[in-house]
């Protein structure tokens, strides 16, 4: 199964998981808003109601602003009267549609009893005496207008007090009151709070559902050009690598078998995905600077002499300009730019020592020369196994890391009865395994690794 096989199955598991989690965030969407807006409607009527309190308590205010505004203020008995009568057509033109007063008391402004009428047949009439009690304390200390909502037994009720004011303006009396909301408004209330609610859930819900196409549609386009993209970048990959190796050695099984020999190292030695990927970039592209040296250098049969390998040494400062040049390529500089480096610092361009040489390098370094040790060069015959693996200790904390010396000598008999000296029969199938298993997870919908997301 190759890379686009694999990765159309991610990506069609992928739509179903996002149409999946685009529906439950469709319904969550929902529910959050029909909860908004039960309890803004629930408030509303509550505004509504309270708002038509207030307009009684005004009118009452100017139906009583004839004893206000005489000298007499306040007569009690007169004041009674007004209100009674007042509460009384109050009570007949609202109580069927929204509710009726069950407590209705006037106070001067030193909060003097004046009158009051209370329905004593109301049955919540005595849990409700301790709120009105609060309401009065707090009335006394606030001075102004204030009401508060008690639901008693489910039955909403607000309590209120407002100033009653003389012709200036100045408050001379207090209004106390609580209005009961009637069963047919709440009734009426959660009616309309429902078809309200269904209506924005209805909305998100159809909403998501056409949204869905248009995000599928995007995703789909998005996912299709990764593919293409790692496709392009992956070739560009193994263009360049084979460019450099034709040119060096007329074959790419050089780059073939170091890639594999370092991959398979990784692996043993448990190294991080992203890690990988970035390995096998730098082993494809580790002499990719050998194209700015003359070819009186690079193709010398015999051994360079001091003058000509310093020169031989700036393919590496080459290949950095190469590869830093390209986002996609940027993070295969720890192999192309420090694979001559060794352990004990006697390497080059940079002489670092273990500590400062980055892990894929030294890993690449020892596929490198464990490779050019059992190969055919111009210069020399490939080497046994044995004499391959004597040299590669001889190196040991000196050229080689010690500990993958030890992890690269258990695996290093298979690699040597596999791949030592073999050309391009097996090699591209075994690397085409080897970057459809490292890479394929790229073109998931979620570009995991910074290399492929720096393209995108």
């Amino acid at each position: 199964m190759d890379i686009r096989r694999k990765n159309t199955i991610k990506i069609r598991a992928f739509h179903r998981k996002l149409a999946l989690r685009l529906g439950i965030l469709g319904i969550l969407a929902a529910v959050l808003f029909g909860v908004i807006t039960w309890f803004d409607q629930s408030n509303r009527i509550i505004d509504k109601v309270t708002n038509r309190v207030l307009h009684g308590t005004k009118l009452f205010n100017e139906q009583i602003s004839y004893l206000i505004d005489i000298p007499s203020w306040p007569d009690k008995k007169a004041i009674q009267n007004e209100l009674t009568a007042f509460t009384s057509r109050a009570s007949r033109n609202i109580k069927e549609a929204e509710g009726h007063f069950v407590y209705v008391g006037i106070w001067d402004s030193q909060f003097g009893f004046l009158a009051s009428v209370i329905d004593d047949d109301y049955p919540l009439m005595e849990s409700l005496k301790s709120h009105k009690k609060q309401l009065e304390l707090e009335l006394k200390k606030a001075q102004k207008s204030l009401y508060k909502v008690h639901r008693a037994n489910g039955i909403p009720h607000i309590l209120m007090a407002t100033p009653l004011v003389d012709a200036g303006g100045k408050p001379v009396a207090y209004v106390e009151s609580i209005f009961a909301v009637s069963p047919q408004a709440i009734a009426s209330a959660r009616k309309e709070i429902r078809r309200t609610v269904l209506g924005v859930i209805g909305i998100v819900l159809v909403t998501t559902l056409l949204l869905y196409p248009t995000i599928n549609l995007l995703t789909r386009q998005l996912s299709s050009l990764t593919i293409n993209l790692l496709d392009a970048n992956l070739e560009t990959l193994k263009v360049l690598g084979s460019a450099i190796a034709k040119r060096d050695s007329d074959t790419d099984a050089h780059n073939y078998r170091v890639t594999i020999y370092a991959v398979r190292l990784a692996e043993t030695i448990g190294m991080d995905p992203q890690a990988i990927q970035s390995l096998i970039k730098g082993a494809f592209l580790h002499d990719v600077g050998k194209i700015g040296i003359r070819d009186k250098i690079l193709l010398k049969p015999g051994r360079l002499n001091d003058k000509e390998f310093e020169i031989m040494k700036t393919h590496v400062p080459h290949g950095l300009d190469i590869v830093n040049r390209s986002a996609w390529l940027k993070d295969a500089i720890d192999v192309v730019g420090y694979h001559h480096e060794k352990v004990d610092g006697s390497g080059y361009c940079e002489g670092l020592d273990s500590q400062g040489i980055p892990l894929a390098a030294r890993v690449f370094a020892m596929a490198d020369v464990f490779d050019a040790l059992t190969s055919l060069r111009p210069y020399k015959e490939p080497f046994s196994f044995e004499k391959t693996m004597a040299i590669l200790e001889e190196g040991r904390g000196k050229h080689f890391d010690a500990n993958l010396l030890d992890a690269f000598t258990r695996i290093a008999r298979p690699l040597y009865d596999e791949f030592a000296g073999r050309e391009n029969d097996g090699l591209k199938t075994q690397l085409e395994e080897i970057i459809q298993r490292h890479f394929s997870r790229d073109a998931e919908i979620s570009l995991q690794g910074p290399s492929l997301q720096s393209v995108v």
